[in-house]
């Protein structure tokens, strides 16, 4: 147990690293400084929501985890910020229980899906709301900012019925995994949806892998 703790401490460090020194998302900086509604949508523990408060102190942050013992570890760090609503449960196609497959040494690996990446997931139930059900549940109107991360899980949800709130996203970040051939063929289709959907799209490559990167679309031009 103690070694799968520094496991996951060693990789909680880098992605620190990522966020706060090497500034993984710093393309997004005149957005966030400018937003006044965020969604932080799982697995880069709470770090993408305390970079982004530290770029603007007004904004409201709707942070989402699925995992309760995650879940429980970020209320405590932020739990004394009233305007970081947090949501014990993932962004899905559909909403209900679902079972995933919970990567305990790297938790930010953890997905609904089995591959190179997540071998010896532990499988756990937890709780899914489909953007669409969360938005017309908490009356939110437009999100500034929607940053996603769930581990080849975006593709059902980028293809689901999410499409139809599409105007209501200002600037969409998601994390793409290519993992096989069929991936591959799903995302040259929803490469073409996202640009219909937003004014421009960019594709940032990832340092770790050529079939791992991000999508960094905005419906309005970029504001450097």
């Amino acid at each position: 147990m103690k070694n799968v703790e520094n496991k996951q401490l060693k990789y909680e460090k880098a992605l620190e690293y990522e966020i706060f020194t090497k500034e993984e998302y710093g393309f997004a900086k005149n957005k966030i400084q400018d937003a006044e509604c965020i969604f932080d949508i799982w697995w880069h523990v709470w770090y993408f929501s305390q970079w982004c408060r530290m770029l603007n102190h007004d904004t409201k942050i709707y942070y989402f985890e699925p995992v309760r013992e995650l879940y429980n570890r970020a209320q405590s760090v932020l739990w004394n910020d009233e305007n970081i609503i947090l949501n014990n449960m993932g962004i899905s196609s559909e909403s209900g229980i679902s079972t995933i497959l919970f990567n305990e040494e790297k938790t930010m690996q953890s997905s609904k899906y089995s591959s190179f990446l997540n071998k010896n997931g532990k499988e756990i139930n937890v709780g899914f709301i489909t953007l669409k059900d969360y938005l017309k549940d908490n009356n939110i109107d437009k999100i500034d900012v929607l940053k996603m991360d769930i581990e080849w899980m975006e593709f059902e949800v980028l293809s689901s019925r999410w499409y139809f709130e599409r105007q209501k996203i200002d600037n969409l970040i998601v994390e793409i995994h290519i993992l096989n051939g069929e991936m591959k063929s799903e995302w040259n289709q929803l490469f073409e949806k996202i640009k219909n959907m937003f004014w421009s799209v960019e594709t940032i490559c990832s340092w770790y892998s050529e079939d791992i990167f991000l999508i960094w679309a905005c419906r309005e031009t970029w504001l450097w």
